[in-house]
């Protein structure tokens, strides 16, 4: 296993389709493995391939129960914490509800902010053996889920903020000397 660097925004990996996987051999589980080191390491709950430079459909995410830095949001134990995902080729195939969340991302470092997701979202997927499964996810579980489907499909946390905050926050990244044009329609 392999720690992978971590790919920080305006790269153009991050907004760009990832690609289905078709070959679930010993190579492909090898950088899934690689992703789950890499994730552990950069204390982050989920991880999409795009985030290490991939344009592949797989995630990875496992949810600490405690000491995670979203404890203080989540009322109860759930099934899914501490549990390892590996979810390739991911399609939401429903949605229900909808709930405000303070996320933050890998690939934007230091950047929070409230993002509104649905509230609970049924996944279709394979996992890295290539077997077919679906999950039934609700709170940060469902929260991550479209986090890192949304980086498979191209899309970054800022876009799902209102315009104001997303300008507020590509000033900020300008700032810091990450970005050289601050606005972006």
């Amino acid at each position: 296993m392999a720690e992978l660097p971590i790919v920080t925004w305006p790269s153009k990996v991050l907004e760009t389709r990832a690609e289905e996987v078709t070959k679930f051999d010993a190579q492909f589980k090898t950088f899934v493995s690689d992703m789950f080191e890499t994730m552990h390491a950069s204390n982050g709950i989920g991880l999409a391939a795009n985030q290490v430079g991939v344009l592949q459909r797989v995630l990875t995410i496992e949810i600490p129960w405690d000491g995670s830095r979203y404890s203080e949001q989540e009322s109860a134990k759930e099934w899914w914490h501490d549990k390892k995902f590996c979810f390739v080729n991911p399609k939401i195939v429903k949605k229900a509800g909808t709930i405000s969340y303070q996320e933050g991302c890998l690939s934007f470092p230091e950047i929070f902010d409230f993002v509104d997701r649905a509230a609970e979202v049924w996944v279709q997927a394979k996992d890295e053996n290539g077997k077919d499964f679906e999950v039934h996810a609700n709170g940060l579980l469902a929260i991550c889920l479209q986090h890192e489907i949304d980086h498979l499909d191209g899309v970054v946390f800022i876009n799902r903020m209102s315009r104001l905050k997303n300008q507020m926050i590509r000033k900020k990244l300008a700032k810091r000397g990450k970005l050289e044009v601050p606005e972006k329609a």
